[in-house]
């Protein structure tokens, strides 16, 4: 009986007729049919990258791409700005510089250089309170923290540099050159000498790098890293492509430097005074240094800095840095830049349509000496929106 159902299956199979070849419509035509939606699809998804769909009426408008066209709006980058320290062997902190991009495509930035022995100033309990204590106690994290507070704006990432990680950096140089008044000298704990740099044309290589920043006294600590900085950045500049003279280290700091170096570089002493025989910041200036050092900046605490939509409405756009650096010292974040519909605004204001940022809009125009307007109708993209009229000069 088992070994009927094998036979018994094969004559059912051979029972069975063949299906039909396909209609030549299913195919020829469908397939053709399939690959032609396929790329029409296409099309319009590339089609659709220079359209915007307006939300009030549901019309269908071409996307804006110049800068100088009226209606243009685009969403800003924020400053990308570095933390980079360095330690030495021993863990102590012998340099330290807060560095900024003034453009992320066109390139260029500054270098604030930040001495360690710098009093941090408010929230120290007992002394000492430099910087370099406190990195001592509570590492990279601790030492951003105060930086943070000190600025008053956040920093895309830190960074900490060692001995081994200089030699990488300067590595496809043959060393940082620069010329020193006079010859760096080290006393050792028997009270011997040692020159570590002799005065004229020196070059500074390798792991000697951190021997070079930490070899300074506290007085002349702040020009020696100067001094370095400047010498390497220039160098780094000179190229056509600073990624040339730069390691393959996969870390930010390398693409970071590229950056900064490809355009107008900037190296910056920090503002201080001395006041009870320490070294403290002095605030007015550091808050003008800072407006240029971040154009953009990120709030020092998310939400604490009142958010701005920039709208250009006569056409010249020289006054947009000019309205951009009142605005930042004015406490605010921009996020949006742009232009009005039309280039014959007269009058520049303030203008809200939440009422619960009411306040802080009236204190914003205030410090700006503009008017303040309510409008439900304005864009919700930022808390408040700043328009540029003919009268902004006025208030300039």
């Amino acid at each position: 009986m088992e070994e009927e159902a094998p036979k018994e299956m094969a004559s059912r199979l051979k029972g069975r007729k063949k299906a039909p070849p396909p209609s030549f419509g299913w195919r020829w035509v469908f397939p053709l049919f399939l690959v032609a939606a396929v790329v029409w699809s296409g099309f319009l998804i590339l089609e659709s990258g220079d359209h915007l769909l307006n939300s009030q009426d549901g019309e269908t408008l071409d996307a804006i791409t110049d800068p100088t066209a009226p209606g243009f709006e685009a969403f800003v980058e924020q400053t990308w700005s570095m933390v980079i320290a360095t330690e030495d062997d021993e863990g102590d902190l012998v340099d330290l510089v807060v560095a900024a991009v003034a453009d992320r495509e066109l390139g260029g930035g500054s270098v604030l250089i930040v001495p360690p022995l710098l009093n941090s100033g408010s929230g120290c309990e007992q002394v000492p309170c430099d910087l370099k204590t406190i990195y001592e106690e509570g590492g990279l994290s601790a030492l951003n923290t105060v930086l943070v507070n000190l600025l008053e704006v956040s920093f895309s990432e830190e960074v900490l540099l060692t001995s081994s990680r200089w030699a990488g950096l300067v590595s496809p140089l043959a060393g940082v050159e620069l010329t020193l008044e006079e010859d760096i000298v080290e006393v050792t704990e028997e009270g011997a000498e040692v020159t570590l740099f002799t005065q004229g044309d020196v070059n500074i290589e390798g792991e000697k790098v951190v021997r070079f920043l930490s070899s300074s006294s506290d007085d002349e600590q702040m020009a020696r890293s100067k001094s370095f900085w400047d010498s390497w950045l220039r160098e780094l500049g000179e190229a056509e492509d600073p990624l040339e003279k730069l390691p393959d280290l996969g870390l930010s700091v390398v693409d970071f430097l590229s950056v900064v170096t490809s355009g107008e570089t900037g190296v910056i002493s920090f503002p201080m005074e001395e006041a009870e025989n320490f070294f403290v910041p002095n605030v007015e200036r550091l808050q003008d240094l800072v407006v240029d050092l971040f154009p953009f900046p990120i709030a020092a605490v998310p939400g604490e800095r009142i958010t701005v939509r920039l709208i250009n409405g006569v056409g010249d756009f020289t006054l947009n840095s000019v309205a951009q650096k009142q605005i930042v010292s004015a406490g605010a974040e921009i996020i949006v830049v742009g232009n009005n519909e039309t280039f014959d605004v007269q009058e520049s204001k303030v203008v809200y349509r939440d009422p619960m940022v009411a306040g802080e809009a009236e204190v914003l125009g205030s410090q700006l000496g503009l008017p303040v307007e309510f409008d439900e109708f304005i864009s919700p993209v930022a808390e408040v929106t700043i328009l540029i009229g003919a009268d902004f000069a006025a208030f300039s």
